[in-house]
């Protein structure tokens, strides 16, 4: 005597699995931001230093920016402003 076999694939298990998978998935959410960050050759950067030049009461220019991220610091030279924090794409400026 055979017990019972069940042969046929449900759709509605197929969804469950699914949806069980997604949801561990995205409980290791930090894990995965945390690698893409240190991965990504784009991203986040904050103003490390700067140099500047005054050219009126209220406005200067900045000749050089030095910002750090993921991968270490980067020489960027940006023109009339240095944000404090920016995006940069370290592919661009080795």
């Amino acid at each position: 005597m055979d017990y019972y076999k069940p042969r046929k694939v449900r759709p509605l298990r197929i969804v469950a699995m699914a949806l069980r998978s997604l949801t561990k998935l995205l409980s290791a959410w930090p894990i995965m931001l945390i690698a893409a960050f240190v991965i990504s050759p784009v991203g986040p950067h904050l103003r490390w230093s700067y140099t500047y030049r005054d050219v009126g009461a209220d406005y200067r220019i900045y000749i050089t920016c030095e910002y750090l991220g993921s991968r270490g610091k980067v020489h960027y030279i940006r023109g009339d402003h240095c944000p404090f924090i920016t995006v940069i794409d370290r592919r661009d400026h080795p």
